[in-house]
């Protein structure tokens, strides 16, 4: 597997959702990495969690209890296979890959509701990838497709922990992330692109906003 195979099943993925209604690129961006994510570390890959949400089985096996919705239920539920894996690892107040904080969760779940219905699938492109090895790094030319133009190798990150580590000591109130949204998005896509085998979780500290207040 190389980086311009992922690369390319990035920017498709990311058109795709264009094509169904999602205009932000934010969104665009967030989304389109968490599937990617998702998909690198499904059973018949990586086997960073045991799921093929993300698979033509999957995707068949949701067409027939949610045909109207089969593209919002595949990817909610993709998104809640990697929170689950991400939360299993890291603190309760934690901002991940897969978690953003409340408020900007609920403006994407509102986002992803008003996608629009498509009778063909749309995300065969993520189907077909296979992800049997993975290169150093392997993130980086992702980074480098996003709309915020923040480059990679702008990023510095420490060296992983276990099954978790946390990329910076200070952590971000819940009103700051929105400012951050999208060095936070580059960082910890970054942050995954050190994982050449085992899954280690990259996160920042969810700060409590009466901890803030009473400061």
């Amino acid at each position: 597997m190389t980086s311009h195979d992922l690369v390319e099943v990035f920017t498709s993925t990311r058109q795709n959702l264009r094509e169904a209604g999602l205009e932000d690129d934010f969104f665009l961006d967030l989304i389109g990495s968490r599937l990617l994510i998702e998909r690198v570390g499904e059973s018949n890959n990586q086997g960073w969690w045991d799921s093929r949400v993300l698979s033509e089985t999957g995707r068949a096996r949701l067409e027939e209890v949610t045909p109207k919705t089969r593209l919002q239920s595949q990817i909610n539920l993709a998104m809640k296979v990697g929170r689950k894996a991400e939360s299993d690892v890291l603190p309760a107040d934690s901002i991940s890959l897969f978690s953003f904080g409340p408020k900007l969760e609920a403006q994407l779940g509102a986002a992803i509701e008003d996608l629009n219905a498509s009778d063909e699938p749309l995300l065969t492109d993520l189907e077909g990838l296979s992800v049997q090895s993975l290169e150093t790094d392997w993130a980086d030319p992702i980074i480098e497709q996003m709309a915020s133009n923040i480059s990679a190798a702008s990023i510095s990150l420490p060296d992983p922990g276990s099954e978790s580590y946390r990329i910076s000591e200070d952590g971000f109130d819940q009103s700051e992330i929105e400012a951050e949204k999208w060095r936070l998005l580059a960082t910890l896509l970054r942050g995954y692109g050190q994982n050449t085998e085992r899954l280690h979780v990259p996160y920042y500290p969810l700060n409590s906003e009466l901890k803030s207040e009473s400061a």
